[in-house]
């Protein structure tokens, strides 16, 4: 698994979390709560899905992107989890 510390939310990532109903602080909160981080298989190498709970028990998955610094991420976009995404957390 993937060491993420920091999560980097740039405009246009905030945009599109802020059209799915997901705030900069609940995808934040992922971080603090048990998470994990998966192989994209639609971007290869460069990004991964983190996936986890807000502190609210809400399941979300993020679209991360590496960055020059190993344990902060960039946040590319993301989701209310899926089924099969909320399985891999123990669902």
């Amino acid at each position: 698994m993937e060491e993420v510390r920091e999560l980097l939310i740039m405009d246009a990532a905030a945009e599109k979390l802020g059209r799915r109903s997901i705030s900069d602080a609940e995808a934040e909160q992922l971080l603090g709560n048990a998470y994990l981080t998966v192989r994209n298989p639609a971007t290869g190498e460069e990004r991964r899905l983190l996936i986890g709970r807000t502190d609210g028990g809400r399941a979300l998955t993020l679209v991360i992107e590496r960055t020059i610094e190993p344990s902060a991420w960039l946040v590319v976009t993301g989701w209310t989890a899926t089924a099969p995404e909320r399985r891999m957390l123990g669902d």
